[in-house]
Order: C-alpha cells, then sequence, then structure tokens
C-alpha cells in the first residue's frame, strides 16, 4: 500500500499513544517528537546554511553543477538534522559509517554529542568528499575519516579498523543495489545495541520495497518509519515491530 503524506500523517503514533513498549515510548516522545532546544542546534543550521548557500562548481553523476544545487538533491533538512542528533544523543553510539554523508553534514548531526565518537564517511562522489572536507574542518573535535568512494571494497577496507560498528547510515545519494551490499557487508559488525539509519525510504518504489525488506531481517527487531527516514534497532529482547511517526 502506498501511503500518501496527509494519510501517512494521520496513521502516525504521536505523542506514546498506545505505544505499550518503553523502548518504543521513550523513543517517540524523547527523540522523534522532542522539541527541546540543544546546545548543538546552532551549530547544525550554521552547516545546513553553509551547504545550501555555497556555490561552489563541483561534479556530480559526471555532470556539472554547485554545491547548492547537488545539496538540495540529496541533502537533508535542518529538522532531520536535530533527529539524527537526538538519536544519537539518545542511543551513545560511538563507532559510526556513513555511506553518503550528504556532504559531511550527516556525520556531523549524528557525531555532534560526544568527542570521543569514530565516524568513517564514504563519498562516492569525490567532490562531495572535499565539500565535506570543508564543511567539517574546524567544526568537530571528533575523528571523522573521509573515504572518496562507496563501493564493497572501500567498505571492507573501512570495517577492518573496527571492531564493532554502533551505527550504519545509508544515504538517498546510495542507490539500492550498493544499499543493499553494504548492509549485508556491515551486518556481521552490527550488534544488539547498533542502529541502522536509511534515508530516503519512500523516495521510490524500489527504494520503499527494500525498506520493507530490512524491516523483515531477522536480526531486526524495532523500526521506525518517519517516512523521509527509516531507523532500524537490532536489541534482541523487543518483540518486533514497526512504528510510524513524524519528526518534530
Amino acid at each position: 500500500m502506498n501511503f500518501e503524506f496527509p494519510l501517512y500523517r494521520r496513521l502516525f503514533c504521536r505523542g506514546g499513544f498506545g505505544i505499550h513498549s518503553p523502548f518504543a515510548f521513550d523513543l517517540i516522545t524523547k527523540v522523534v517528537e522532542e522539541r527541546c532546544a540543544r546546545y548543538f542546534y546552532r551549530d547544525i543550521e550554521a552547516a545546513h546554511r553553509q551547504l545550501t548557500q555555497d556555490r561552489t562548481a563541483i561534479t556530480c553523476g559526471g555532470s556539472r553543477t554547485t554545491v547548492c544545487r547537488a545539496f538540495r538533491r540529496c541533502g537533508i533538512t535542518p529538522g532531520e538534522g536535530k533527529f539524527l542528533f537526538r538519536l544519537a544523543n539518545h542511543c551513545k553510539p560511538l563507532t559510526f559509517l556513513t555511506a553518503g554523508s550528504a556532504m559531511g553534514f550527516v556525520p556531523l548531526c549524528l557525531t555532534g554529542y560526544a568527542a570521543a565518537a569514530r565516524c568513517i564517511m564514504l563519498e562516492e562522489e569525490r567532490d562531495f568528499a572535499a565539500t565535506a572536507t570543508r564543511l567539517v574542518g574546524g567544526r568537530t573535535d571528533v575523528s571523522i575519516e573521509i573515504i572518496a568512494g562507496a563501493d564493497e571494497s572501500r567498505a571492507a577496507a573501512a570495517l577492518t579498523a573496527v571492531e564493532r560498528l554502533d551505527c550504519l547510515y545509508l544515504g538517498r545519494e546510495v542507490d539500492v543495489r550498493t544499499r543493499e551490499r553494504l548492509f549485508a557487508q556491515c551486518r556481521p559488525f552490527l550488534h544488539g545495541r547498533s542502529i541502522c539509519i536509511v534515508a530516503g525510504i519512500h523516495g521510490s518504489t524500489a527504494r520503499k520495497r527494500q525498506w520493507e525488506a530490512l524491516c523483515l531481517h531477522p536480526d531486526v527487531t524495532v523500526s521506525l518509519d518517519l517516512y523521509t527516514t527509516g531507523v532500524l534497532f537490532f536489541h534482541p529482547h523487543l518483540n518486533r515491530r514497526t512504528y510510524r511517526c513524524l519528526i518534530r
């Protein structure tokens, strides 16, 4: 069933109503729908503004464009960035792998809560990687390693540097087949407390089907369908269920 957004909104869990799982209730009320101001929000807004105003010429998919145009197509909103910050602050991951990072904006949001975090960022487009280097440089003390290329060989090299992966992010600029291969490759490094964030889950029929398949993965228990983004949890003691909610 393909939900249109107005109908989809009415089907969402709001305010934790009808949710009996303490884990899911806290997640929805304290992360998804939480509206309190956070200290890092100004940095998120400033980084987003920098990318949306950057008219530097770059190459994307073999065509010439500008940073701001490319970011409008593959980036995320400030609200989504703030949600990523809240999610990371709630789940406390310390090792991250992002495939497609919205030119560094996503790792900046995810790692803003802890200076001890370590992030490996795979950017398929070399100009995206260069833009990410400029964005991240000077904004954070977190260890963020930027690797040009998002294929399996690059991911394999990155994974050898970590024993466990606390957070995997699959960006909307990564195609469906590459996402599938990267998830399978990273799965042995994910554990019961890990999270997997998938962007653009309703961007196309193929992406929607892939999201539904990921929700049915035997290791996935709880999944959050936020319409623009999906989050998977692997905690073995949670009951399998998908919750639909809106980021506020």
